[in-house]
């Protein structure tokens, strides 16, 4: 039961009212999940493969292309209309809800907020009709949350850039059309500053890729590693001004987390769901699992960290969507939703006990999405630091 009219069906339990068309478009998502997206995941997930069929059939069904611009190929929805689908599609799958805001994620922010006229027709337009998709190569292998500490170099040469470097831990790596990569272009400058973005595309000489295989969850999608040897970009490729990659970087992390707060929103309800359905049905010495204080006890927290997600993540898309500030509300959803989907699921498999454990079951596929949920996009423990600063100033 983890469909839009399940046991937490829209609205409600924190999530906002809905319009006739987001509703026609969150119950357009399941469809397309139930009937195509949710059968394929078993198998590329067991081998560990990005199925192409998902990005045509989201397309096709009208649900590709976020927030990005009409004019330049995308579907013009506002942020609470993109978190709805994108927390619906979560469900079933991580992944799935990762793949619906790649258009609207950092690699065509970036784009959107930084890219000549050229270059948003180029990248970002097909990026936004489902026609390419792109990775954010920001992550080294000795510097992940402490970017700034990159040591990938682009020095100047004739016509262009040379980068020299290698970057881990990488969305969509070796089914990528191209990429939006970060290096050091003024060495002498510490920290932050001396930073430049660049677009690097698949077939550039100099440039290649490899799949990081046996990850804990989100197995689906395609992570590793790109590297960087002798590989010459023109000009042209640069994203902004020299020395503002940094800037570039940070300033789609905001909606990065938002978006992955609305992931794990429907994550969350996805394992309350399926816990309802399961101690409903279940019987253990004579009576339901579902008639036992310990169980609900376990249901009844579900319940509250669900509710609660739902009301952080959605009080920052509401914020947001009217032009105010919100970076600790996102920093206190992403936090408090990341941490709850740990306990959820955890939960989830412990309720169902065997059947839990292996991996055929949507807990088991919750409960290792989860730990990933937990790293990317910030750690508990970054957003703790950056969510003390907001209140009491900078502390390093």
């Amino acid at each position: 039961m983890t469909g839009s009219e399940g046991v937490l069906a829209l609205p409600g339990e924190g999530a906002p009212e809905v319009s006739e068309e987001q509703a026609e478009l969150i119950a357009r998502a399941r469809r397309v999940v139930d009937e195509v997206a949710g059968p394929l995941l078993w198998k590329s997930e067991r081998e560990e493969y990005f199925p192409p069929e998902l990005v045509p059939a989201f397309r096709d069904a009208g649900l590709y292309g976020g927030t990005v611009p009409v004019e330049l190929g995308g579907l013009g929805w506002d942020v609470l209309t993109h978190l709805l689908v994108i927390e619906e599609v979560s469900k079933t799958s991580q992944v799935l809800g990762s793949l619906l805001a790649v258009p609207s994620g950092p690699v065509g922010a970036g784009l959107a907020h930084y890219g000549t006229p050229e270059q948003q027709e180029r990248w970002l337009r097909p990026l936004a009709t489902g026609e390419t998709l792109a990775g954010y190569g920001l992550t080294e292998p000795r510097s992940g949350t402490d970017a700034a500490r990159m040591i990938t170099r682009a020095q100047r040469v004739d016509g262009g850039w040379e980068i020299n470097g290698a970057k881990m831990w990488i969305d969509w790596t070796t089914i990528g059309d191209f990429y939006m990569i970060f290096a050091r272009t003024n060495p002498d400058e510490p920290g932050a500053r001396g930073i430049t973005g660049f677009i690097v595309e698949r077939d550039t000489p100099g440039f290649t890729m490899t799949q990081q295989k046996g990850k804990l969850g989100m197995r689906t999608l395609s992570v590793g590693e790109l590297r960087f040897e002798g590989c010459v970009v023109p000009d042209e490729n640069r994203i902004g001004a020299e020395g503002q990659g940094f800037k570039i970087a940070m300033s789609a992390l905001e909606d990065t987390r938002l978006q992955i707060a609305a992931r794990i929103c429907g994550g969350l309800a996805s394992c309350l769901e399926e816990s309802v359905e399961h101690v409903r049905r279940r019987e253990l010495f004579g009576q339901r699992l579902g008639d036992f204080q310990l169980t609900q006890t376990k249901i009844a927290d579900m319940a509250v960290a669900v509710q609660a997600a739902r009301a952080l993540t959605y009080q920052a898309a509401r914020r947001k969507a009217a032009g105010q500030p919100v970076t600790h509300e996102v920093l206190c959803a992403k936090l408090f939703a990341q941490e709850s989907y740990m306990r959820v699921s955890h939960d989830a498999v412990q309720l169902r006990g065997g059947t839990g454990i292996i991996d055929e079951s949507l807990v088991n596929r919750h409960y290792r999405d989860a730990k990933i949920s937990e790293i990317t996009g910030g750690t508990n423990e970054i957003l703790r630091v950056l969510l003390a600063e907001q209140f009491i100033g900078r502390t390093r």
